[in-house]
Order: C-alpha cells, then sequence, then structure tokens
C-alpha cells in the first residue's frame, strides 16, 4: 500500500500579546524570539524535514488576535486545504492556531476533518491521527482561559486609567494635542481650537451643518484626520482633506469641548466578540476640568438646543417619496452620487410649479473648487432614459441574436474560437497535472527504495513540482476565463429579456429604473458650437453600458 504523501501548510502566528507576554512590571516589549514568526517558521521546516513530509506553503499572520480566525493567512490556508493544495496543517503549538476553545474544537475536530487536512501540532505532540487526540482539547480549554484571563486584565487596568482621568485615545480629538509631559492629559492646539470655536459659532448663529461644511472647503481648511496626519506622519496621501457633515456633526455634540472628558462610551460585548457598542449611560465616566475648555458653557448650551431643535424637525417630518432617481446618479468626475434639489417657481397664473433636478454632492459640499454642478433636470432624465429603454427593446426584438452577439463580444471578448480552444487546453492541462502528481509519488517510493539517490531526488522534485505548478497556476487562469464567458453569456440573455418587456414603455417609474437601471454617470453641461451639450451614460444591471 503506498504511504500518503503529506502536503504540509505551516501556520505562524503573532499577537502584540505574544510579543509582550513577558514583560512583568517595568515598561519594556522583549523579544519574544521562542514565538517570532521567523523562529516558527524554522522550527516548523525542520520538523516537516524529520518527518519526510513536503513543505508546500506558508501562512503568516502578524498582529492577530488569537481570540480573531478571521484572519487573511489563516483564511487562505482554509482555501487551500478545500482545493486541496495542502492536506496537512502544522503549527508550533496550539495556541498559535487559537485562544478561543470553542472555536479551536471545531476547526480541528469538524473544519479540518472534512477539508481531509491531518492536524499537527509540533511543541504540544498533539496529531490528530494519532492516540493523544484528547489533549487537544484540554490544550485548547487552557489557551482560552488564559485568553480570557488576559482581556479581563487588560480591561482591568484600562478601567482603573479611565477612573483615573488619563485620556487613552490614539488621536488626540481636533482642537487638543497631547501633553509633551505627560500623553494622557489634553492641552489645546490654538490652530485647530479657532476652527473649533467658529464652527461652534457659525452653528449658533442658525448655520446649517451644509453650509458649515462648504464654508470650511471653501478655505482649504483640513479636515481633523488630515490635520493631524500632516502634524504627525507626513503621510497624508490616503486621507481626505474635505470635511463632511459628519465631521461637523461630531464636533458640535462632543462634550470634549466644553472641558469635560466623557470616557467608557462605547466597548466591545467581550473578549471573544469585537463588535463594538455603545454603553449604558450609568457605565459613562466622566471627567470636568482635566482639561481647558474650548468653548464657554454658554455657546456649548446654545448649540445643544439648536442641535436637538433640528433633530426633532427632523424626526417629526413625514418620510419623503422617493425621487425618481435618487441614489442611482453617480458624477462622472468625482464619482460621488448626486444629491436631490426641489426648487419651486410662481408662475404668472399664481400656480407654484416644483421642479426637481440633481447635482454633485461634493460641489454642494465644498463649492466650485472640488466639482462642478453636473446638474440634470429630473424630466429631462427621465426622457433620455425612456427613449434609450424603447431602443434596446426595439432592438432587442428586431434582431436579438445580433444584440446577444455584440454584448457577448463587448461584455467577455471571448469568441468562439478560444473559447474552444481553451477548452482543449484545459483537458489538457488537467490531465497533465494528474500525471506530474503520480510522478511525485513514485518519486518519493523510488527514494525510499534506494532506486535513486537524495541529490537526485532533490533535483527531480523541484523539476517536478515547477512544471506541475506552472500547470496549475495556468489552469486556473483559463478555468477564470471560461467562467467569466459563462457569468456573460447568462447576463446578457438575463438583460434582453428584461428590457423587451419595455417595447412599450409609457411611464418611467422607480419600479422600471431598479428592475433595468444600476447607475447612470451625469457629465457636466457643455456649450458645443453654440448648443448645450451633456454626456450621460446609462449602466445597466447584468451587462453594464451598453452604447
Amino acid at each position: 500500500m503506498k504511504a500518503e504523501i503529506y502536503k504540509v501548510g505551516i501556520y505562524c502566528r503573532l499577537s502584540v500579546d505574544d510579543a509582550s507576554s513577558s514583560a512583568k512590571a517595568g515598561n519594556y516589549i522583549p523579544a519574544d524570539e521562542s514565538v517570532s514568526i521567523e523562529n516558527q517558521k524554522e522550527l516548523l521546516s525542520k520538523f516537516v524535514m524529520l518527518n519526510g513530509w513536503v513543505e508546500t506553503k506558508t501562512y503568516v499572520d502578524d498582529g492577530y488576535s488569537g481570540g480573531n480566525f478571521q484572519r487573511p493567512g489563516f483564511l487562505d490556508m482554509l482555501e487551500d486545504a478545500r482545493k486541496g493544495v495542502i492536506n496537512l496543517i502544522l503549527v508550533k503549538d496550539l495556541s498559535r492556531l487559537g485562544r478561543d476553545y470553542v472555536e479551536v474544537g471545531r476547526y480541528t475536530d469538524i473544519v479540518f476533518p472534512s477539508l481531509g487536512c491531518r492536524f499537527v501540532s509540533a511543541l504540544d505532540c498533539l496529531d490528530s491521527e494519532g492516540d493523544n487526540t484528547d489533549m487537544l482539547h484540554f490544550r485548547s480549554l487552557m489557551n482560552d482561559y488564559h485568553l480570557r484571563d488576559l482581556s479581563t486584565k487588560i480591561k482591568s487596568v484600562i478601567h482603573s486609567k479611565k477612573i483615573n482621568g488619563q485620556y487613552l485615545g490614539s488621536m488626540a480629538p481636533f482642537g487638543y494635542a497631547k501633553s509633551a509631559e505627560d500623553s494622557h492629559r489634553l492641552v489645546i492646539d490654538e490652530y485647530a481650537a479657532g476652527i473649533v470655536r467658529r464652527i461652534f459659532d457659525m452653528r449658533r448663529s442658525g448655520t446649517a451643518y451644509s453650509r458649515i461644511v462648504a464654508a470650511l472647503n471653501r478655505e482649504n481648511i483640513p479636515s481633523p484626520r488630515f490635520y493631524w496626519y500632516q502634524n504627525h506622519s507626513g503621510d497624508t496621501g490616503k486621507v481626505k482633506r474635505m470635511w463632511t457633515t459628519a465631521m461637523v456633526k461630531l464636533i458640535l455634540n462632543n462634550e470634549v469641548y466644553c472641558g469635560i472628558l466623557r470616557m467608557n462610551y462605547t466597548g466591545t460585548r467581550s473578549y471573544k466578540d469585537r463588535t463594538m457598542m455603545v454603553k449604558p449611560e450609568a457605565e459613562w465616566i466622566r471627567h470636568k476640568g482635566l482639561h481647558e475648555a474650548i468653548v464657554s458653557p454658554e455657546v456649548w448650551n446654545t448649540v445643544q438646543k439648536i442641535n436637538e431643535e433640528t433633530r426633532q424637525r427632523f424626526e417629526n417630518r413625514q418620510p419623503p417619496c422617493p425621487k425618481l432617481f435618487s441614489g442611482k446618479l453617480v458624477c462622472a468626475d468625482c464619482k460621488n452620487t448626486l444629491a436631490t434639489i426641489t426648487s419651486r417657481h410662481r408662475l404668472r397664473s399664481g400656480c407654484e410649479h416644483s421642479y426637481i433636478s440633481y447635482v454633485c454632492s461634493t460641489h454642494m459640499q465644498s463649492g466650485q473648487t472640488s466639482c462642478s454642478w453636473h446638474r440634470v433636470n429630473e424630466r429631462t432624465l427621465a426622457q433620455i432614459v425612456a427613449d434609450e429603454i424603447r431602443s434596446h427593446a426595439q432592438a432587442v426584438t428586431l434582431d436579438e441574436s445580433a444584440v446577444v452577439d455584440k454584448l457577448r463580444h463587448r461584455l467577455a471578448q471571448y469568441d468562439t474560437q478560444r473559447f474552444a480552444s481553451a477548452q482543449q487546453e484545459i483537458r489538457q492541462l488537467r490531465l497533465r497535472v494528474e500525471k506530474l502528481t503520480e510522478i511525485t509519488a513514485k518519486l518519493y517510493e523510488d527514494k525510499i527504495s534506494g532506486a535513486i539517490s537524495e541529490d537526485a531526488f532533490v533535483v527531480l522534485m523541484q523539476k517536478n513540482e515547477q512544471a506541475r505548478q506552472s500547470g496549475a497556476e495556468r489552469l486556473n487562469v483559463l478555468l477564470s476565463e471560461v467562467e467569466r464567458a459563462e457569468r456573460a453569456n447568462a447576463s446578457v440573455l438575463n438583460w434582453t429579456a428584461l428590457v423587451r418587456k419595455h417595447l412599450n414603455l409609457d411611464v418611467l417609474d422607480r419600479a422600471v429604473i431598479d428592475e433595468l437601471i444600476d447607475h447612470i454617470e451625469i457629465g457636466e453641461r457643455t456649450i458645443v458650437d453654440g448648443a448645450m451639450q451633456q454626456d450621460i451614460k446609462i449602466f445597466y444591471r447584468f451587462v453594464g453600458f451598453v452604447g
């Protein structure tokens, strides 16, 4: 009987807690070589060699907690196990897999066996195919206890600091900075504080959130996050300079600006569930007078009264009827959504008419400096969209095969000849990969029997593995192409079936838009040869832009 060839996936994990686990009373973080990623790799590679297994791939999660199983390296390893790339998972010790008793047990008892994967923990001498599987559960239980104990201790220390009034945020609130003498104490940043005072003054005078945002953006004032990165790291490439309504609301409702430090406001459900939640108000911790206020109590109270009145008006108003194109329009330049504007005009007859139009939301918030209007009238747009839908429906009715062929060619860019050629190549590659796998098994048998030397075995295995991997990679590319082509074919047929129903479309309504249209790109109005023009592109469900 042939011995099973084990293709090993080495899994290494290191968390912040692991790196500091040996720090006792001092404020230092020692280099724990026993758990470092490199040392895990070295130890496990030797273990694989001693057992005569094949080291296939190494998966690494650096900086991830043992209670979190949504780690990229771990998920990648599971996917490879499903594909058959590996059939043995090797860790240094059970805690590297995780510290959640229930989850570890689920993976070792259910998930790994269902994937046909053997599981080995090297230093624990634990093997899912051995006679000591009971120890797996005991070790896992101890690791789970360690995680819970560590979480409790950390929470206790943090809570004590909150009680003592120490600021624990990684970034100071906009308008403040961390004291150079004590990083747990807030001091005023005069530049940012001036902006905060201006925001409160504008709101006190009755200025709407959106107008405050527009004013800040017009003057190119940096947003809170942009300002922090500008002053601390210098790397602002991934941070937006523009202000948003949410940023302004956050400032106007934050008690820190009237001299109150509010802590323990939010937290996680448990040491296993890291979902953030707002805690009951009875658990909040408030400290007054630990830092200087930026706004006076009078200004704060006035602004809170205005904010509350705004909230009440919003809650009491009747829910608006959804506009015809709301959520479907996108600015062709900045790619942000278009906002709805309703304007009313009184005619000479005395009658009042409402006109609905859509404009770029970026322009509304920040003005001309960031983007232009991209304005479009709802009635005009409805006519354009309805005409195009009827045109496509007519084309499908007259010659559906021509429309289908055109769309398939554009979507997949994959003609019949190439498709047939790819299918033939796929069959050949599958046979080749299977043959190479058989050769691998034969090489192991020859090495064990002494038919070939160790050096010859290594050389032949390297060549064989390179050929097998190359074939497997090409196979995956071809299969992806074929899958895309098949999806494209199905999508085209779905679209033609839908659009055909609207040959005699009379009135464009929201139901038709939701059924057919994914989004519409609205370009800016331009004047060409004295005539107003506007580029409007309709992107349909299933097929995208038809043209």
